[in-house]
């Protein structure tokens, strides 16, 4: 039960993802405003789970504690997280949107473990892990030729393709760092609860201060109208926090991240598939379900072996 409520939660990330982008059109199309109602909605959500399952919503550091400098990171990633992937999603898609900081994510990932970064622990990178990560690529290589005939008027191309592509390795990279540095932080603020609590209270703040410079007068405008589901993004990221912070100590943390990729990927394929929650079309074909498949595989090696 445990395993499918992680393989639930992993799949609404594309639809947090969706709603945030769909919300960005509404506010003007400013993607730091539509991420900035985003956190703070997560913000509540989580000081309000925190108060109820812990009994207190503010963090507890241990006298004599200090916090690296390098422990708000995670706010910074979440904000690069969420900011990204409102971009990437009408220029690639909710596939590629999702594969794509996987690649990131497996990569970091070894590297943190092979140097103990974030004051991580020192975890051996062995063969089967790398072979793993080429996997992960592999698969990805076959998802993006599977994409690359069913591209729409309005998508990148060429150079400006890439790019984009590269942004969404990039955000995976930072999504492995916001683990690392939200587990040791959870470590010194009393749980895991506290450390998301941070993590999205640091991340709101970035976005007030970037909305504050890029685009004060959306401040007083109204948000245009648009579907409801677009208002749910800020509870699916709220949502996914705690339950990383419930799950992994139940799970493990390998299990947990293994299913919510899982629950992420085949969510991201039925999007497109159906063409819902505003995702364009895009018909399941043999070869990307082969490559799905394949970077699922790269990616349970890297964890497991």
């Amino acid at each position: 039960m445990l395993l499918l409520i992680a393989l639930v939660v992993g799949g609404l990330i594309p639809i947090q993802t969706a709603a945030n982008s769909r919300l960005r059109l509404s506010v003007g199309n400013h993607p730091v405003v539509s991420a900035l109602i985003s956190f703070s909605v997560a913000l509540l959500v989580a000081i309000v789970a925190t108060t109820i399952l812990r009994g207190n919503p503010l963090p507890h550091f241990a006298p004599g504690t200090s916090a690296p400098w390098w422990v708000w990171f995670g706010g910074l990633m979440g904000v690069c997280f969420v900011l990204g992937n409102i971009v990437l999603f009408p220029r690639l898609g909710a596939v590629q949107t999702v594969v794509l900081p996987i690649l990131g994510q497996v990569v970091m990932g070894l590297v943190i473990d092979r140097f103990g970064l974030f004051n991580a622990p020192r975890i051996d990178v062995s063969v089967p892990r790398i072979l793993g990560a080429l996997v992960v690529l592999v698969g990805i290589v076959v998802t993006l030729r599977a994409d690359a005939s069913a591209k729409a008027e309005g998508d990148a191309h060429g150079l400006e393709l890439w790019a984009y592509r590269a942004l969404g390795v990039l955000v995976g990279v930072g999504s492995a760092v916001q683990t690392a540095v939200n587990g040791y932080l959870g470590t010194i603020a009393g749980s895991s609860l506290h450390a998301g609590e941070i993590n999205l209270a640091v991340g709101s703040l970035l976005l007030l201060i970037a909305a504050l410079a890029t685009s004060p007068g959306q401040f007083t405008r109204r948000p245009e109208p648009g579907p409801w589901w677009m208002w749910v993004g800020g509870l699916v990221g709220a949502t996914f926090v705690i339950s990383g912070a419930t799950l992994a100590p139940l799970l493990g943390t390998a299990t947990t991240v293994i299913a919510f990729n899982a629950g992420t990927i085949a969510a991201g394929q039925v999007l497109e598939a159906r063409g819902a929650f505003g995702a364009r079309k895009n018909p399941l074909t043999a070869t990307r379900l082969v490559g799905l498949v394949v970077v699922f595989l790269g990616v349970l090696a890297v964890r497991l072996l």
